[in-house]
Protein backbone atom coordinates (compact mmCIF):
# COMPACT_ATOMS: atom_id res chain seq x y z
CA UNK A 1 0.00 0.00 0.00
CA UNK A 2 2.97 2.25 0.58
CA UNK A 3 4.73 1.61 -2.79
CA UNK A 4 1.42 2.55 -4.06
CA UNK A 5 1.32 5.96 -2.58
CA UNK A 6 4.51 6.68 -3.24
CA UNK A 7 4.19 6.15 -6.63
CA UNK A 8 1.20 7.62 -6.99
CA UNK A 9 2.83 10.87 -5.24
CA UNK A 10 5.90 10.62 -7.86
CA UNK A 11 3.35 10.51 -10.81
CA UNK A 12 1.71 13.96 -9.10
CA UNK A 13 5.16 15.66 -8.74
CA UNK A 14 5.73 14.87 -12.72
CA UNK A 15 2.32 15.73 -13.27
CA UNK A 16 2.01 19.38 -11.83
CA UNK A 17 5.20 19.98 -13.31
CA UNK A 18 4.08 19.27 -17.11
CA UNK A 19 3.81 21.80 -19.50
CA UNK A 20 0.73 21.42 -20.68
CA UNK A 21 -0.73 21.53 -16.79
CA UNK A 22 -4.15 23.53 -16.38
CA UNK A 23 -6.50 24.92 -14.08
CA UNK A 24 -8.78 22.74 -15.03
CA UNK A 25 -6.86 19.57 -14.71
CA UNK A 26 -5.99 21.18 -11.23
CA UNK A 27 -9.93 21.74 -10.27
CA UNK A 28 -10.48 17.91 -11.33
CA UNK A 29 -7.47 16.51 -8.92
CA UNK A 30 -9.88 18.63 -5.96
CA UNK A 31 -12.85 17.58 -7.17
CA UNK A 32 -11.89 14.21 -7.02
CA UNK A 33 -10.60 14.23 -3.91
CA UNK A 34 -6.99 13.04 -4.90
CA UNK A 35 -4.85 15.65 -2.92
CA UNK A 36 -6.05 14.16 0.86
CA UNK A 37 -2.64 11.82 0.69
CA UNK A 38 -0.49 13.88 -1.40
CA UNK A 39 2.24 16.52 -0.97
CA UNK A 40 0.60 18.43 -3.86
CA UNK A 41 -1.88 20.02 -1.57
CA UNK A 42 -0.04 22.87 -0.54
CA UNK A 43 1.06 23.68 -4.06
CA UNK A 44 -2.43 23.11 -5.55
CA UNK A 45 -3.85 25.79 -3.13
CA UNK A 46 -1.01 28.17 -3.41
CA UNK A 47 -1.75 28.01 -7.58
CA UNK A 48 -5.87 27.95 -7.13
CA UNK A 49 -5.29 31.66 -4.98
CA UNK A 50 -2.70 33.24 -7.27
CA UNK A 51 0.20 32.88 -5.09
CA UNK A 52 2.14 30.57 -7.81
CA UNK A 53 1.39 30.89 -11.55
CA UNK A 54 0.69 26.93 -13.41
CA UNK A 55 4.14 27.94 -15.07
CA UNK A 56 6.94 26.40 -13.37
CA UNK A 57 9.21 28.23 -15.19
CA UNK A 58 8.08 31.56 -13.13
CA UNK A 59 7.93 30.10 -9.62
CA UNK A 60 11.56 30.91 -9.02
CA UNK A 61 11.27 34.41 -9.24
CA UNK A 62 7.63 34.70 -7.93
CA UNK A 63 8.50 32.68 -4.51
CA UNK A 64 11.74 34.61 -3.84
CA UNK A 65 10.10 38.27 -4.18
CA UNK A 66 7.13 37.06 -1.76
CA UNK A 67 9.64 35.80 0.68
CA UNK A 68 11.30 38.72 -0.04
CA UNK A 69 8.34 40.74 0.96
CA UNK A 70 7.44 39.19 3.97
CA UNK A 71 11.18 39.43 5.63
CA UNK A 72 10.52 43.61 5.24
CA UNK A 73 7.08 43.32 6.22
CA UNK A 74 8.63 41.40 9.45
CA UNK A 75 11.32 43.93 10.26
CA UNK A 76 9.03 46.36 10.02
CA UNK A 77 6.39 45.17 12.57
CA UNK A 78 7.79 42.47 14.49
CA UNK A 79 10.20 44.76 17.39
CA UNK A 80 12.31 43.05 19.28
CA UNK A 81 14.49 45.38 21.33
CA UNK A 82 17.40 43.35 22.16
CA UNK A 83 17.77 42.49 18.71
CA UNK A 84 21.27 43.74 17.59
CA UNK A 85 19.77 46.18 14.68
CA UNK A 86 18.65 48.59 17.06
CA UNK A 87 20.73 50.53 19.22
CA UNK A 88 22.13 49.64 22.58
CA UNK A 89 22.79 52.49 23.66
CA UNK A 90 20.58 52.71 27.35
CA UNK A 91 19.85 56.40 26.27
CA UNK A 92 17.82 55.28 23.52
CA UNK A 93 16.72 51.60 24.07
CA UNK A 94 15.63 52.23 27.52
CA UNK A 95 12.53 50.43 28.54
CA UNK A 96 11.58 53.47 30.79
CA UNK A 97 12.23 56.35 27.79
CA UNK A 98 9.62 57.46 26.05
CA UNK A 99 10.83 58.87 22.89
CA UNK A 100 10.25 57.69 19.33
CA UNK A 101 13.27 56.25 18.49
CA UNK A 102 12.81 54.08 21.50
CA UNK A 103 12.51 50.43 19.86
CA UNK A 104 10.66 49.47 23.78
CA UNK A 105 7.99 52.17 23.01
CA UNK A 106 6.57 50.36 19.69
CA UNK A 107 7.38 47.07 21.62
CA UNK A 108 4.98 48.19 24.45
CA UNK A 109 2.24 49.67 21.79
CA UNK A 110 2.14 45.99 20.73
CA UNK A 111 1.69 44.35 23.64
CA UNK A 112 -2.20 44.17 23.92
CA UNK A 113 -2.46 42.56 20.32
CA UNK A 114 0.33 40.50 20.88
CA UNK A 115 -1.55 38.92 23.64
CA UNK A 116 -4.66 38.57 22.25
CA UNK A 117 -3.16 36.56 19.59
CA UNK A 118 -1.39 34.73 21.98
CA UNK A 119 -4.00 33.22 23.84
CA UNK A 120 -6.03 32.17 20.51
CA UNK A 121 -3.42 30.23 19.44
CA UNK A 122 -2.98 28.36 22.40
CA UNK A 123 -6.35 27.41 22.31
CA UNK A 124 -6.06 26.31 18.49
CA UNK A 125 -6.94 22.55 18.03
CA UNK A 126 -6.15 21.55 21.02
CA UNK A 127 -6.56 17.43 19.75
CA UNK A 128 -3.83 17.89 17.35
CA UNK A 129 -0.41 18.01 18.43
CA UNK A 130 1.10 19.44 15.79
CA UNK A 131 -0.45 22.71 17.38
CA UNK A 132 0.90 22.18 20.82
CA UNK A 133 4.37 22.67 19.25
CA UNK A 134 6.31 26.23 20.30
CA UNK A 135 7.52 26.66 16.98
CA UNK A 136 4.48 26.33 15.43
CA UNK A 137 2.88 28.89 17.49
CA UNK A 138 5.70 31.39 17.24
CA UNK A 139 5.37 30.73 13.44
CA UNK A 140 1.14 31.36 13.92
CA UNK A 141 2.01 34.52 16.33
CA UNK A 142 4.36 36.15 14.18
CA UNK A 143 2.09 35.96 10.74
CA UNK A 144 -0.78 37.08 12.48
CA UNK A 145 0.97 40.14 13.96
CA UNK A 146 2.54 40.93 10.94
CA UNK A 147 -0.74 40.76 8.77
CA UNK A 148 -2.90 42.56 12.01
CA UNK A 149 -0.12 45.84 11.76
CA UNK A 150 -0.01 45.88 8.02
CA UNK A 151 -3.88 45.80 7.83
CA UNK A 152 -4.42 48.45 10.09
CA UNK A 153 -8.79 48.62 8.90
CA UNK A 154 -9.38 44.82 9.99
CA UNK A 155 -5.93 44.35 12.46
CA UNK A 156 -6.48 40.94 14.04
CA UNK A 157 -10.14 39.43 15.19
CA UNK A 158 -10.65 36.16 17.02
CA UNK A 159 -11.08 33.45 14.28
CA UNK A 160 -8.36 34.25 12.09
CA UNK A 161 -6.31 31.59 13.98
CA UNK A 162 -8.35 28.92 12.54
CA UNK A 163 -8.03 30.04 9.29
CA UNK A 164 -4.31 30.32 9.33
CA UNK A 165 -4.16 26.93 10.96
CA UNK A 166 -5.26 24.80 8.56
CA UNK A 167 -2.77 26.30 6.13
CA UNK A 168 0.30 25.75 8.17
CA UNK A 169 -0.82 22.41 9.09
CA UNK A 170 -0.93 22.00 5.16
CA UNK A 171 1.99 23.53 3.95
CA UNK A 172 4.15 22.13 7.14
CA UNK A 173 3.28 18.68 6.04
CA UNK A 174 3.88 18.86 2.61
CA UNK A 175 7.58 20.07 3.43
CA UNK A 176 8.07 17.21 5.88
CA UNK A 177 6.76 14.41 3.08
CA UNK A 178 8.48 15.83 0.77
CA UNK A 179 11.67 16.09 2.58
CA UNK A 180 11.22 12.13 3.35
CA UNK A 181 9.78 11.18 -0.25
CA UNK A 182 13.54 13.02 -1.36
CA UNK A 183 15.85 10.49 0.71
CA UNK A 184 14.14 7.49 -1.28
CA UNK A 185 15.19 6.11 -4.81
CA UNK A 186 11.87 7.36 -6.21
CA UNK A 187 12.63 11.15 -6.64
CA UNK A 188 15.39 9.71 -9.06
CA UNK A 189 12.81 9.88 -11.90
CA UNK A 190 12.65 13.76 -12.05
CA UNK A 191 15.48 15.33 -13.67
CA UNK A 192 18.15 18.39 -12.39
CA UNK A 193 16.24 21.38 -13.13
CA UNK A 194 12.38 19.63 -11.59
CA UNK A 195 13.96 18.92 -8.52
CA UNK A 196 15.82 22.14 -7.45
CA UNK A 197 12.14 23.91 -8.45
CA UNK A 198 10.34 21.24 -5.74
CA UNK A 199 13.62 21.77 -3.29
CA UNK A 200 12.82 25.73 -3.70
CA UNK A 201 8.68 25.33 -3.59
CA UNK A 202 9.49 22.90 -0.24
CA UNK A 203 11.86 24.95 1.59
CA UNK A 204 11.30 24.26 5.09
CA UNK A 205 13.78 27.33 6.01
CA UNK A 206 10.97 29.86 4.32
CA UNK A 207 7.69 28.02 5.37
CA UNK A 208 6.73 30.85 7.25
CA UNK A 209 6.74 33.27 4.79
CA UNK A 210 4.86 31.11 1.89
CA UNK A 211 1.83 30.39 4.91
CA UNK A 212 1.59 34.39 5.67
CA UNK A 213 1.34 34.79 1.21
CA UNK A 214 -1.36 31.89 1.43
CA UNK A 215 -3.28 33.21 4.71
CA UNK A 216 -3.26 36.84 2.94
CA UNK A 217 -4.83 35.34 -0.49
CA UNK A 218 -7.07 33.94 1.47
CA UNK A 219 -8.14 36.81 3.62
CA UNK A 220 -8.16 39.22 0.28
CA UNK A 221 -11.02 36.39 -0.34
CA UNK A 222 -13.15 36.39 3.08
CA UNK A 223 -11.39 39.35 4.88
CA UNK A 224 -14.88 41.94 4.80
CA UNK A 225 -16.59 39.36 6.96
CA UNK A 226 -13.95 40.13 9.86
CA UNK A 227 -14.51 44.10 9.62
CA UNK A 228 -16.94 45.55 11.91
CA UNK A 229 -18.22 49.12 10.79
CA UNK A 230 -21.46 49.34 10.01
CA UNK A 231 -22.02 50.49 5.98
CA UNK A 232 -21.56 53.86 4.97
CA UNK A 233 -24.80 55.74 5.31
CA UNK A 234 -26.59 53.89 6.97
CA UNK A 235 -28.62 54.90 10.30
CA UNK A 236 -28.91 52.73 12.83
CA UNK A 237 -32.54 50.74 13.72
CA UNK A 238 -31.86 49.40 17.49
CA UNK A 239 -34.63 52.41 18.76
CA UNK A 240 -37.37 50.98 16.39
CA UNK A 241 -39.99 49.21 18.08
CA UNK A 242 -40.96 45.64 17.78
CA UNK A 243 -37.84 44.92 15.78
CA UNK A 244 -37.01 40.99 15.69
CA UNK A 245 -33.08 40.37 17.01
CA UNK A 246 -31.18 39.80 13.68
CA UNK A 247 -32.84 43.04 12.71
CA UNK A 248 -31.56 45.49 14.91
CA UNK A 249 -27.78 44.02 13.96
CA UNK A 250 -25.73 46.60 12.25
CA UNK A 251 -25.37 46.20 8.39
CA UNK A 252 -21.89 44.57 8.06
CA UNK A 253 -20.78 42.98 5.44
CA UNK A 254 -21.07 39.55 6.79
CA UNK A 255 -24.65 40.64 8.11
CA UNK A 256 -25.46 41.05 4.01
CA UNK A 257 -23.76 38.21 3.09
CA UNK A 258 -25.76 35.80 5.66
CA UNK A 259 -29.02 37.50 4.21
CA UNK A 260 -28.21 36.52 0.76
CA UNK A 261 -27.73 32.98 2.10
CA UNK A 262 -31.16 33.34 4.04
CA UNK A 263 -32.52 34.64 0.52
CA UNK A 264 -30.99 31.49 -1.08
CA UNK A 265 -32.23 28.98 0.65
CA UNK A 266 -35.91 30.30 0.56
CA UNK A 267 -35.60 29.65 -3.28
CA UNK A 268 -34.12 25.66 -2.75
CA UNK A 269 -36.27 25.23 0.49
CA UNK A 270 -39.05 27.29 1.44
CA UNK A 271 -40.50 25.17 4.27
CA UNK A 272 -37.43 25.05 6.10
CA UNK A 273 -36.77 28.53 5.55
CA UNK A 274 -40.18 29.27 7.00
CA UNK A 275 -39.35 26.79 9.92
CA UNK A 276 -36.54 28.63 10.77
CA UNK A 277 -38.28 32.07 10.26
CA UNK A 278 -40.70 31.16 12.28
CA UNK A 279 -39.00 30.26 15.20
CA UNK A 280 -36.67 33.35 14.86
CA UNK A 281 -33.38 31.37 13.77
CA UNK A 282 -32.16 33.56 11.16
CA UNK A 283 -28.73 32.66 9.65
CA UNK A 284 -27.13 35.86 11.29
CA UNK A 285 -27.42 34.16 14.90
CA UNK A 286 -25.04 30.94 13.44
CA UNK A 287 -23.98 31.65 10.40
CA UNK A 288 -20.98 34.30 11.70
CA UNK A 289 -18.89 31.45 12.80
CA UNK A 290 -19.73 29.17 9.85
CA UNK A 291 -18.60 31.53 7.30
CA UNK A 292 -15.43 33.44 9.81
CA UNK A 293 -13.87 30.14 10.03
CA UNK A 294 -14.60 28.63 6.50
CA UNK A 295 -16.83 25.89 8.45
CA UNK A 296 -13.35 24.94 10.34
CA UNK A 297 -15.17 23.83 13.78
CA UNK A 298 -17.83 21.77 12.21
CA UNK A 299 -16.14 19.24 10.46
CA UNK A 300 -13.13 17.16 11.39
CA UNK A 301 -9.95 18.88 10.18
CA UNK A 302 -9.09 15.71 7.49
CA UNK A 303 -12.93 16.65 6.11
CA UNK A 304 -12.35 20.36 6.47
CA UNK A 305 -9.15 20.27 4.20
CA UNK A 306 -11.57 18.05 1.78
CA UNK A 307 -14.14 21.25 1.61
CA UNK A 308 -11.33 23.60 1.41
CA UNK A 309 -9.57 21.71 -1.55
CA UNK A 310 -12.89 22.86 -3.73
CA UNK A 311 -13.67 25.98 -1.90
CA UNK A 312 -10.36 27.32 -3.07
CA UNK A 313 -11.08 26.03 -6.94
CA UNK A 314 -13.86 28.45 -7.59
CA UNK A 315 -13.76 32.43 -7.89
CA UNK A 316 -15.00 33.86 -6.31
CA UNK A 317 -14.49 31.79 -3.67
CA UNK A 318 -17.85 33.41 -1.83
CA UNK A 319 -19.94 32.07 -3.62
CA UNK A 320 -19.10 28.35 -3.03
CA UNK A 321 -19.02 29.11 0.41
CA UNK A 322 -22.53 30.33 0.25
CA UNK A 323 -23.69 27.06 -1.37
CA UNK A 324 -21.66 24.87 1.49
CA UNK A 325 -23.49 26.50 3.84
CA UNK A 326 -27.11 25.92 1.65
CA UNK A 327 -25.40 22.24 1.45
CA UNK A 328 -25.58 22.18 5.24
CA UNK A 329 -28.96 22.84 6.37
CA UNK A 330 -30.48 20.89 3.42
CA UNK A 331 -28.07 17.95 4.74
CA UNK A 332 -30.11 17.62 8.53
CA UNK A 333 -33.65 19.98 7.20
CA UNK A 334 -35.55 16.66 8.71
CA UNK A 335 -33.83 17.10 11.86
CA UNK A 336 -34.61 20.86 12.08
CA UNK A 337 -38.35 20.86 10.74
CA UNK A 338 -39.01 18.34 13.37
CA UNK A 339 -37.07 20.20 16.60
CA UNK A 340 -38.20 23.44 18.22
CA UNK A 341 -35.99 26.54 18.88
CA UNK A 342 -33.51 24.83 20.95
CA UNK A 343 -33.40 21.66 19.17
CA UNK A 344 -32.88 23.71 16.10
CA UNK A 345 -30.24 25.88 17.33
CA UNK A 346 -28.34 23.15 19.09
CA UNK A 347 -28.16 21.35 15.76
CA UNK A 348 -26.89 24.31 14.56
CA UNK A 349 -24.19 24.86 16.69
CA UNK A 350 -22.84 21.18 17.03
CA UNK A 351 -23.33 20.56 13.73
CA UNK A 352 -23.82 16.50 13.37
CA UNK A 353 -21.03 14.52 11.97
CA UNK A 354 -21.50 13.94 7.59
CA UNK A 355 -21.01 9.97 7.05
CA UNK A 356 -19.57 10.87 3.03
CA UNK A 357 -18.06 14.02 3.11
CA UNK A 358 -17.78 13.67 -0.69
CA UNK A 359 -21.32 13.27 -1.42
CA UNK A 360 -21.98 16.09 1.03
CA UNK A 361 -19.92 18.13 -1.02
CA UNK A 362 -21.49 17.06 -4.50
CA UNK A 363 -24.58 18.41 -2.94
CA UNK A 364 -22.68 21.76 -2.48
CA UNK A 365 -21.28 21.68 -6.10
CA UNK A 366 -24.88 21.28 -7.20
CA UNK A 367 -26.20 24.25 -5.77
CA UNK A 368 -23.28 26.50 -6.40
CA UNK A 369 -23.75 24.77 -10.56
CA UNK A 370 -26.99 23.08 -11.21
CA UNK A 371 -26.80 23.15 -14.67
CA UNK A 372 -23.21 21.06 -14.29
CA UNK A 373 -23.70 18.92 -11.44
CA UNK A 374 -26.40 16.39 -10.44
CA UNK A 375 -28.12 16.27 -7.15
CA UNK A 376 -26.79 13.31 -4.88
CA UNK A 377 -29.16 11.02 -3.54
CA UNK A 378 -29.07 11.29 0.01
CA UNK A 379 -32.15 9.43 1.07
CA UNK A 380 -29.83 6.10 0.75
CA UNK A 381 -27.16 7.81 3.29
CA UNK A 382 -28.91 9.50 6.06
CA UNK A 383 -27.11 11.47 8.30
CA UNK A 384 -27.16 10.33 11.41
CA UNK A 385 -27.96 13.94 12.98
CA UNK A 386 -29.07 12.59 16.50
CA UNK A 387 -25.22 12.39 17.47
CA UNK A 388 -23.25 15.28 18.02
CA UNK A 389 -19.30 15.36 16.70
CA UNK A 390 -18.29 13.79 20.19
CA UNK A 391 -20.40 11.20 19.37
CA UNK A 392 -22.64 11.95 22.19
CA UNK A 393 -26.63 12.17 22.06
CA UNK A 394 -28.23 15.36 21.40
CA UNK A 395 -30.61 16.16 24.85
CA UNK A 396 -33.88 16.83 22.24
CA UNK A 397 -33.22 13.18 21.02
CA UNK A 398 -35.85 11.05 23.08
CA UNK A 399 -34.81 7.68 23.07
CA UNK A 400 -37.61 5.18 24.96
CA UNK A 401 -35.24 2.26 24.94
CA UNK A 402 -31.91 0.91 26.75
CA UNK A 403 -29.19 1.00 23.93
CA UNK A 404 -28.53 -2.69 23.44
CA UNK A 405 -24.63 -4.17 23.62
CA UNK A 406 -22.77 -5.14 20.68
CA UNK A 407 -25.34 -3.66 17.94
CA UNK A 408 -22.64 -3.04 15.46
CA UNK A 409 -20.31 -5.51 14.28
CA UNK A 410 -16.61 -4.58 15.35
CA UNK A 411 -15.57 -5.05 11.14
CA UNK A 412 -15.27 -1.63 9.42
CA UNK A 413 -18.81 -0.46 8.47
CA UNK A 414 -18.90 0.81 4.93
CA UNK A 415 -22.65 3.01 5.40
CA UNK A 416 -25.12 1.73 2.48
CA UNK A 417 -24.40 -2.33 2.41
CA UNK A 418 -24.07 -2.27 6.39
CA UNK A 419 -27.71 -0.69 6.61
CA UNK A 420 -29.04 -2.15 3.58
CA UNK A 421 -27.77 -5.70 5.59
CA UNK A 422 -29.12 -4.76 8.81
CA UNK A 423 -32.59 -4.01 7.26
CA UNK A 424 -32.91 -7.00 5.52
CA UNK A 425 -31.81 -9.41 8.76
CA UNK A 426 -34.49 -7.57 10.61
CA UNK A 427 -36.96 -8.12 7.91
CA UNK A 428 -35.97 -11.79 7.45
CA UNK A 429 -36.62 -12.37 11.06
CA UNK A 430 -39.66 -10.36 11.89
CA UNK A 431 -40.75 -12.32 8.43
CA UNK A 432 -40.65 -15.97 10.03
CA UNK A 433 -41.81 -14.46 13.47
CA UNK A 434 -44.58 -12.41 12.90
CA UNK A 435 -48.17 -13.53 11.55
CA UNK A 436 -49.01 -12.97 8.32
CA UNK A 437 -51.90 -10.63 9.50
CA UNK A 438 -49.21 -8.42 10.97
CA UNK A 439 -49.02 -5.00 9.59
CA UNK A 440 -45.51 -3.15 9.38
CA UNK A 441 -45.71 0.65 10.85
CA UNK A 442 -43.70 3.50 9.42
CA UNK A 443 -40.48 4.81 10.93
CA UNK A 444 -36.55 3.47 10.46
CA UNK A 445 -34.94 4.35 7.71
CA UNK A 446 -35.26 6.99 5.27
CA UNK A 447 -39.18 6.59 5.53
CA UNK A 448 -39.13 3.14 4.41
CA UNK A 449 -42.08 0.60 6.50
CA UNK A 450 -40.52 -0.98 9.61
CA UNK A 451 -41.10 -5.02 10.79
CA UNK A 452 -43.07 -5.75 14.04
CA UNK A 453 -42.04 -8.93 16.10
CA UNK A 454 -44.41 -10.38 18.02
CA UNK A 455 -44.65 -7.62 20.27
CA UNK A 456 -45.68 -5.57 17.89
CA UNK A 457 -42.63 -3.45 18.53
CA UNK A 458 -41.40 -1.74 15.62
CA UNK A 459 -37.72 -1.85 14.68
CA UNK A 460 -37.54 1.67 13.48
CA UNK A 461 -35.89 2.65 16.68
CA UNK A 462 -33.06 -0.22 16.34
CA UNK A 463 -32.46 0.71 13.40
CA UNK A 464 -32.06 4.62 14.06
CA UNK A 465 -29.95 3.41 16.92
CA UNK A 466 -27.48 1.77 14.58
CA UNK A 467 -27.42 4.56 12.34
CA UNK A 468 -26.08 6.46 15.26
CA UNK A 469 -23.71 3.52 16.26
CA UNK A 470 -22.21 3.07 12.97
CA UNK A 471 -21.50 7.05 12.66
CA UNK A 472 -19.80 7.19 15.84
CA UNK A 473 -17.51 4.49 14.44
CA UNK A 474 -17.23 6.11 11.20
CA UNK A 475 -15.76 9.62 13.06
CA UNK A 476 -13.82 7.26 15.14
CA UNK A 477 -12.41 5.87 12.01
CA UNK A 478 -11.62 8.69 10.15
CA UNK A 479 -9.51 9.94 13.06
CA UNK A 480 -7.25 6.95 13.93
CA UNK A 481 -6.78 6.96 9.93
CA UNK A 482 -5.20 10.59 9.99
CA UNK A 483 -3.44 9.88 13.26
CA UNK A 484 -2.07 6.85 11.64
CA UNK A 485 -1.19 8.18 8.45
CA UNK A 486 1.11 10.95 10.50
CA UNK A 487 2.62 8.83 12.87
CA UNK A 488 3.75 6.49 10.09
CA UNK A 489 5.42 9.43 8.32
CA UNK A 490 7.19 10.40 11.62
CA UNK A 491 8.33 6.84 11.68
CA UNK A 492 9.46 6.55 8.39
CA UNK A 493 11.86 9.95 8.96
CA UNK A 494 13.09 8.34 12.66
CA UNK A 495 13.80 4.87 10.80
CA UNK A 496 16.07 7.21 8.19
CA UNK A 497 17.97 9.32 10.92
CA UNK A 498 18.66 5.55 12.51
CA UNK A 499 20.02 4.49 9.53
CA UNK A 500 22.32 7.68 9.14
CA UNK A 501 22.72 7.83 12.82
CA UNK A 502 26.18 9.47 13.47
CA UNK A 503 26.15 11.69 16.58
CA UNK A 504 24.63 11.36 20.29
CA UNK A 505 22.32 14.69 19.15
CA UNK A 506 20.82 12.82 16.65
CA UNK A 507 20.00 9.71 19.01
CA UNK A 508 18.49 11.93 21.56
CA UNK A 509 16.43 13.55 18.96
CA UNK A 510 14.97 10.22 18.20
CA UNK A 511 14.25 9.10 21.53
CA UNK A 512 12.42 12.17 21.82
CA UNK A 513 10.40 11.75 18.61
CA UNK A 514 9.98 7.95 19.45
CA UNK A 515 8.33 9.04 22.59
CA UNK A 516 6.08 11.52 21.52
CA UNK A 517 4.31 8.82 19.37
CA UNK A 518 4.01 6.70 21.68
CA UNK A 519 2.18 9.36 23.74
CA UNK A 520 -0.06 10.45 20.73
CA UNK A 521 -0.56 6.66 20.56
CA UNK A 522 -1.58 6.40 24.05
CA UNK A 523 -3.65 9.24 24.47
CA UNK A 524 -5.88 7.90 21.74
CA UNK A 525 -6.59 4.58 22.91
CA UNK A 526 -7.33 6.50 26.35
CA UNK A 527 -9.71 8.68 24.64
CA UNK A 528 -11.61 5.50 22.56
CA UNK A 529 -11.65 3.96 26.23
CA UNK A 530 -13.35 6.98 27.44
CA UNK A 531 -15.69 7.11 24.88
CA UNK A 532 -16.90 3.25 25.36
CA UNK A 533 -17.38 4.26 28.59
Amino acid sequence: MASSNKTWTFNGYREILASNLTIDTLRQLCYDGLLRKSVLRSLVWRIMLNCLPVCKLEWKTILHRSRAEYDKLRKIHITDPHDESFSQDPQENNPLTQTDQNPWQKYFEDHDLRDIISKDVMRTFPEISFFQQANIRESMSEILIVYAKQHPYISYKQGMHEILAPLLFVLCSDIELFEHMKEGPEFGFLNEEDKKILENVYDRKHFVHDTYILFREVMLEIGTWYEDSELAGEKPKSNEPFLRMHDAVPSTMIALELSKVGDCLHSYDPELSSHLKNLDIPPQLFGIRWLRLLFGREFPIHDLLFIWDIIFCERPIVRMVQSVFIAMLIYIRELLLKSDYGGCLHYLMKYPPVVDITVFMQLARHFNCPKKIGRPNLTALSNFANITVAGVAHPNTQKEFVVPKNAVPAMRPRQRSVFEKMKETLIENTTQKTSPQATPKKGGISGCSSPADKGGRPWGKELELMENQVACLQSALNEKDVLCSDVAKRMDTCADKLNSLNSVETAKTVAIELRQLSARLTNCCELQSLRKN
